[in-house]
């Protein structure tokens, strides 16, 4: 018995309305681990046009049948990605996979979300239509930098997962993992969490840096000017520690480990 079919078992409701809800929520998911395992995006997205509507009817009603509890279980993120190129948008995600909040922490970020719906959908898709929708908006190009920032007790399978998702147009693209220490401090200066990383990492070379000095730069902005004083030692000559292994940076004050 899985935990969808566990899950129905206290819901107070027809055995044929349990049934009916069960089945077609069973067969969006295979119908989805297929699509991923066919790797047909356009099929993927087709389908998505055609059974969002309908999945999105379906597990309300499931919600409803499950009261609160089930609400709370389903609408509780578990996982944070922080997507920030010039855009900076944080997704929350559910135990189940499913972006269940959409945040943006500057104008480009928030003039996307306005046009691009992400809540509900399997976070790889989401992150896949976001990226697209970059692309098409021309905030990622070949010159971009695409950095992915995640904070989740299963982090690496999320990173994994992130690393397939293909980069628009040959973007570079750097994975580190944070943690919610991090993203509430981060959210204190209406910054997401991955450009935060970046300032702090900044910071520890050059000290003049301040927050607002980076909430106008661009990732690749920020990654040329801690490129830019790795090369010159920084003030002080300070190295961060892992500064030795490609792409790995830590230690600065909240935790970090990435570069993937």
């Amino acid at each position: 018995m899985n935990k969808l079919q566990k899950s129905m078992n206290s819901i107070k409701a027809s055995n044929e309305l349990k049934a009916g809800t069960l089945r077609y929520l069973e067969e969006r998911r295979e119908a989805e681990k297929d699509g991923e395992r066919t790797g047909n995006k356009a099929g993927n997205r087709m389908g998505h046009r055609m059974y969002a509507p309908r999945f999105a009817l379906a597990l309300s009603c499931l919600l409803l049948l499950i009261g609160t509890g089930g609400y709370t279980f389903y609408g509780r993120p578990v996982t944070y990605v922080s997507i920030d190129v010039n855009p900076s948008i944080e997704l929350g995600i559910n135990r189940l996979g499913r972006v269940v909040s959409a945040n943006a922490y500057n104008e480009d970020g928030q003039r996307i979300l306005e046009q691009v719906e992400l809540k509900n959908l399997p976070y790889p898709k989401a992150v896949g239509l976001l990226l697209d929708f970059e692309t098409a908006e021309n905030y990622l190009s070949e010159n971009s930098l695409l950095v992915f920032t995640v904070v989740s007790e299963n982090a690496e399978t999320v990173t994994q997962k992130l690393a397939g998702i293909s980069s628009p147009r040959s973007a570079s693209v750097l994975t580190y993992v944070s943690d919610k220490e991090c993203m509430e401090e981060a959210h204190q200066h209406a910054m997401s969490f991955g450009k935060y990383r970046a300032y702090q990492e900044l910071s520890e070379y050059d000290g003049s840096v301040t927050v607002e000095d980076c909430h106008g730069m661009t990732m690749g902005e920020l990654q040329n000017r801690i490129e830019g004083c790795r090369r010159h030692g920084g003030n002080g000559s300070q190295t961060p520690p892992g500064s030795g292994n490609s792409g790995h940076h830590g230690g600065h004050g909240c935790h970090h480990r990435g570069g993937f």
